[in-house]
């Protein structure tokens, strides 16, 4: 295809660049180029991708594996850009190249695609273009293209002719014989998927055969796929036909002298039980188990003693119990003394599941002295396992008959020296206090739980709280004021700040299932009385603490009590402590406003009264049929509303009536539905007013009309209507209602409703925020990335941006040629990304390693570093920040290059960034930097922070690699931040 009849034309010139691509000696080029060929395609049409794209394709197959990787994988969606269904057969001769290569994944995809595309034929192109693909593929001269061929011939078996058919099982029987063992391995792994559209009689005279000459090679990896296959196919037969036909073979499988081949049975057990019914598994499958728990290997021992409980529960009820305690119990006992204890904990995660099926009396005599064994076991993931199932024996026999034993395997297990072993146990603990009782467990347990309070491990404290509470929700309230809430009052008197800020966070959890009177009477004063801790933290924690748990307290021990406490603390010298006291003020206010609860007279109760009528009057004149200037002149007097946060408050407090359209959906069909420009616009503006109050958002307003429809109409129009006059205030609005006070929870729901309903938005969400000029009508769209750093608080989004390259398409917003509200929330996006540790390495570590992700975070920050460095340092940076000309400025806004910082800080948690880091030579860019003039503390401190890690040499006594996960001792942690505000105090003075 010659590129100059495509550049003759000037539409199809960006075309014309991307076959240019797919010739060029850059691999990401080509790579760019694959991953782009349905658009290509698009462009030119059907017939020109058929007869031009197509063969073009088909003779540049030689490439590198991830280029060929991606073109296999275009190629299965190609069918409609070919022509459709009749067509389709003209993407076979690429994908049959491909299907041939040396590399393996390459193979799998191309054969992917090629099932993908068989069910796409008629049956006349099936026989006469897909069949012979694959008889070419299966008599083909080297392995590569036999083993791709296995995997074809079941998708085309069913639709082709009798003569066809025969030849397929020909080419099958071949494949399973051949003399490579890849070969034999692949036609293996498809041999039950080939049985099961095989006619019955092929299936008894050619593929058994088949199946039992496979199940005795001498390969093992052949055999164990043979085996697997087996048992899928065992499930085809009669049960009186099994066995004369496989169980000869599948009863010597479990003597295999490979231990992998023995391991695939243990796992497919019950499977093979189902499949071959009572009869076979009381005569056969009893003792081929028997001999699989004794089995000298561990891996084959552990893998057949976690089938015990649903082997033995599919054994036949006549014989069931019979069986087991002659047959199967005698290995379970002496399995429980097994050296190796990974075959110990398999066994103790179902050895519970035996107690229902044995009943008590066998229970108590036989399973009763295994289970008190384990709980007394060396290895803390045995105890943890029986413990974690307590719940089937205490069906049977209670169990307050492990008490004796129970107990010192629980204190044992909570003081374990590894932390998830104490965490595991604590959510064991609501089961065992359900099942022992509220006596047994305040003597034995309660000082237990409590002692979790004080672990020196964070993530402990926090589940003991939880804990806490699931505890007073099953014990009553009656318990939770005599047991558990004077232990955790205790701990506000503690020395260890820490233990001080436990007790705040008890409380959260606990004032919801206390309910009003015992959190007020006996909690509250105990965080009022923290409102004066020395410690910031301690205070800062009692706003938010009480900003938790106002519902619980009534309106006037709010106004004499909570209300002057946080008054204090918004006048208080730490910033942290001001802000989230005002945060509190302000939703208590805010609650109390919305829900009519203030404690006025009944003058104000009519007035707010009043104006609800006067507001659901000016909502009748927003009728998409009414006048004009009436709907002009409600719109502005309801702008003017909303300018105020009482007048928001006033709007949001409406009540709900079913029998008439509300104001709120009024206004949202106006946005979409009015004819007049100025109508939408100011219909868009009320919104973004109504939700400027991040602690009233709409989304946190579940008695509003507003729907998640609503939401996912405005953001398809933002992104797919290029004509979209008001795009930048349908962003802002976006942003707006995804802002921070919402919880994760609402914004997975969220995105799982816009999933659900345009699986592409995120697709078309990043096209339409990374392509300048997007918007046609001169709308910058930049506060999409508002709604992107509001999303990426959710995992899910996160994720979704690594993948696909969509970060890659972010990263040249960091510069200076954007507007601050762009670079800022780019930032905040880059930063999000990098709070999942496990992801540092995939971030900085692209395919072609050229090191855009830490140049994108950098380059805002670097000077000229022509001027500044010297040339051997120029030479050690990442090419793009190299001899930096004396025009470059550093990025201007300060919270912007702050919020660089903490990025960069962030990736150098993890020991394999700070080894490349190091490698990059960032450190110059980074002192330079902080060698500034007038550089603010926050920014300083941060450099210096980042430097020390930098020029520090690695601990390699620390235990671990991730800066984020270690503990470091109260007293250090204390002092460090005795010294932190020090300084801080210091630099206050300077300035």
């Amino acid at each position: 295809m010659a590129s100059g009849d495509i550049q003759s034309d000037e539409s199809l010139y960006p075309i014309a660049v991307l076959i240019d691509e797919l010739r060029n000696e850059d691999v990401q080029l080509r790579l760019n180029s694959i991953k782009k060929l349905s658009t290509i395609a698009l462009a030119l049409g059907v017939d020109r991708t058929r007869s031009e794209l197509i063969p073009f394709l088909t003779d540049t197959i030689y490439d590198e594996d991830e280029v060929l990787l991606a073109l296999a994988e275009q190629l299965g969606t190609f069918t409609q850009l070919v022509g459709g269904e009749s067509h389709v057969h003209v993407l076979l001769p690429p994908l049959e190249s491909l299907a041939q290569v040396e590399e393996t994944i390459v193979r799998d995809k191309a054969v992917e695609s090629l099932r993908l595309l068989a069910p796409q034929h008629s049956t006349t192109d099936l026989e006469t273009y897909f069949v012979p693909t694959v008889k070419r593929l299966a008599q083909g001269d080297w392995f590569t293209s036999r083993t791709s061929a296995s995997g074809l011939i079941s998708v085309c078996y069913a639709r082709v002719s009798n003569h066809v058919k025969g030849e397929l099982r020909q080419l099958f029987k071949s494949l399973c014989q051949d003399d490579t063992p890849m070969v034999r391995r692949a036609a293996a792994s498809k041999l039950g998927e080939f049985a099961k559209v095989v006619e019955a009689d092929y299936l008894r005279q050619e593929l058994v055969p088949l199946f039992n000459n496979l199940a005795n090679d001498e390969q093992d990896s052949v055999r164990l796929l043979a085996i697997e296959a087996g048992i899928a196919m065992a499930g085809l037969f009669r049960h009186e036909d099994l066995e004369q036909q496989m169980m000869q073979t599948l009863r010597a499988a479990t003597e295999d002298k490979s231990w992998r081949v023995r391991y695939v049975i243990a796992d497919k057990l019950v499977d093979l039980q189902k499949a071959v019914g009572p009869e076979i598994t009381k005569n056969d499958l009893v003792n081929a188990y028997c001999s699989l728990l004794k089995d000298p290997e561990a891996e084959v021992r552990a893998a057949a003693a976690s089938k015990l409980k649903d082997f033995c529960n599919n054994l036949p009820t006549d014989t069931r119990e019979q069986v087991i305690m002659a047959q199967i119990l005698p290995c379970v006992k002496d399995m429980v003394g097994d050296m190796n204890q990974h075959v110990k904990s398999a066994l103790a995660s179902v050895i519970m599941g035996l107690s229902p099926i044995l009943g008590k009396d066998n229970t108590l005599e036989h399973l009763l002295p295994l289970f008190l064994n384990q709980l007394k076991d060396d290895y803390p993931e045995v105890r943890l396992n029986i413990i974690s199932n307590l719940d089937c024996i205490n069906e049977v026999i209670g169990v307050r008959q492990l008490s004796q034993s129970l107990l010192p395997a629980i204190v044992e297990l909570a003081n374990d020296a590894k932390w998830r072993v104490r965490l595991g146990i604590i959510e064991y603990m609501p089961l065992l206090a359900g099942q022992l009782g509220p006596e047994f467990f305040d003597e034995k347990l309660s000082s237990l739980c409590m002692s979790w309070l004080t672990d020196h491990v964070f993530a402990i404290r926090e589940a003991a709280t939880n804990n806490l509470k699931k505890l007073v929700e099953k014990f009553g309230r009656d318990w939770a004021q005599n047991t558990v809430i004077p232990k955790v009052i205790q701990l506000a008197r503690e020395q260890n700040y820490l233990y001080r800020m436990t007790c705040l966070f008890a409380i959260n959890v606990l004032a919801e299932p206390c309910g009003q009177e015992v959190t007020q009477r006996m909690m509250l004063p105990t965080v009022i009385t923290l409102a004066s801790d020395p410690v910031a933290n301690v205070r800062f924690n009692v706003a938010k603490t009480l900003q938790r748990i106002y519902s619980a307290i009534d309106q006037s021990t709010l106004g004499s009590q909570v209300k002057p406490c946080l008054e204090k603390l918004n006048q208080d010298a730490d910033h942290d402590v001001q802000y989230f006291a005002n945060e509190a003020l302000e939703k208590i206010l805010a609650a109390r406003f919305s829900l009519n609860n203030y404690d006025k007279e009944d003058s104000t109760r009519t007035l707010m009264s009043s104006n609800f009528v006067a507001l659901e009057e000016l909502s009748e004149f927003l009728d998409l049929q009414g006048r004009l200037d009436l709907k002009s002149l409600a719109l502005q007097t309801l702008l003017s509303i909303t300018a105020s946060k009482e007048g928001r408050h006033l709007i949001l407090s409406l009540p709900n009536d079913d029998s008439k359209p509300s104001l709120l959906s009024r206004v949202c069909h106006l946005i979409f539905e009015d004819v007049q420009e100025s109508i939408r616009f100011d219909s868009l503006l009320f919104l973004i007013n109504l939700t400027s109050d991040n602690e009233l958002s709409i989304l946190n307003h579940k008695q509003t009309s507003i729907t998640n429809d609503f939401w996912l109409q405005l953001l398809k129009r933002c992104i797919d209507d290029r004509q979209y006059e008001h795009a930048d205030a349908g962003c802002k609005l976006l942003s707006n209602i995804t802002s921070r006070t919402i919880t994760i929870d609402q914004i997975n729901e969220f995105i799982d409703h816009l999933d659900k309903n345009d699986p592409s938005w995120f697709d078309h969400l990043i096209q339409a925020f990374s392509t300048i000029d997007y918007n046609l009508k001169k709308n910058n769209l930049d506060y999409l990335s508002g709604v992107l750093v509001n999303l990426t608080q959710s995992k899910v989004i996160r994720e979704r941006l690594r993948s696909n390259e969509h970060l890659k398409r972010l990263l040249c917003f960091t510069d200076q040629n954007h507007s601050t509200i762009r670079r800022g929330s780019v930032a905040c996006i880059l930063k999000n990304c990098c709070f999942d540790h496990e992801s540092h390495e995939k971030l900085i570590h692209d395919e072609n390693d050229n090191d855009e992700f830490i140049c994108a975070l950098l380059l805002p920050l670097a000077g000229p570093t022509a001027d500044e460095l010297t040339e051997e340092e120029n030479e050690q940076l990442p090419i793009d920040l190299q001899y930096l000309p004396s025009t470059k400025q550093r990025e201007s806004d300060r919270d912007i290059q702050q919020i660089l910082l903490e990025t960069i800080l962030l990736l150098c948690a993890t020991k394999p960034v700070r080894v490349y880091l190091r490698s990059k030579q960032i450190y110059y860019i980074i002192r330079q930097y902080h060698q500034q003039e007038n550089l603010d503390f926050n920014s300083s401190r941060t450099c210096e922070r980042i430097i020390q890690i930098l020029i520090g040499d690695e601990d390699y006594y620390v235990e671990t690699d991730n800066l984020l996960e270690l503990n470091i001792p109260d007293n250090l942690r204390e002092k460090f931040q005795e010294i932190d505000k020090k300084e801080e105090a210091e630099n206050i003075i300077d300035e």
